[in-house]
């Protein structure tokens, strides 16, 4: 079956307004802006993106969908309302993979360490939608399949060639 994998934040969710806040507060300071950054108080300054909400919805109807996000796991709750909220019917999603809480190594390392585990498991990794391009170019390096790009309003496919959806 193949799988699809959705990234939360900047694919999902438009996270602006919360990462302006983290820095506001930060003053700088990076792991005070990961703290602020990741309090669950300010989930409710995220919108939820139509097109990263419509492509979900669509793979939902073409195979797995899984999650794995750089959120820590202590906002797994909060992450499922927010999800529901949206309107994406979380009890389709196949899995949630989060940070683990304390976990503050950079997101793309957090995130290929989950794509290798679901690797070793035999899955069919057949799409990958995120905001971070680091970490797409780092995935391209280990399994062939589609990488989207989610870049304020629009996703670009990244890899072999370029394509704007």
């Amino acid at each position: 079956m193949p799988t699809y994998v959705f990234d939360i934040d900047g694919v999902i969710f438009d996270v602006s307004k919360r990462l302006e806040i983290a820095k506001q507060c930060s003053r700088g300071d990076e792991r005070e802006f990961w703290r602020y950054f990741f309090q669950e108080e300010l989930l409710i300054y995220d919108i939820p993106r139509r097109i990263g909400i419509e492509l979900l919805m669509d793979r939902l109807d073409r195979g797995r969908v899984v999650i794995v996000t750089g959120r820590p796991n202590r906002l797994r709750r909060a992450t499922l309302d927010q999800l529901s909220s949206a309107g994406i019917p979380v009890n389709r999603i196949s899995e949630i993979y989060m940070r683990r809480d304390n976990d503050y190594r950079k997101g793309y390392i957090v995130k290929e360490e989950i794509i290798k585990y679901l690797l070793s498991r035999g899955m069919d990794i057949e799409e990958i939608h995120d905001d971070d391009e680091i970490f797409l170019k780092r995935i391209k390096t280990l399994l062939s399949c589609k990488l989207y790009l989610h870049r304020d309003s629009e996703v670009i496919e990244l890899f072999p060639y370029s394509k704007r959806l």
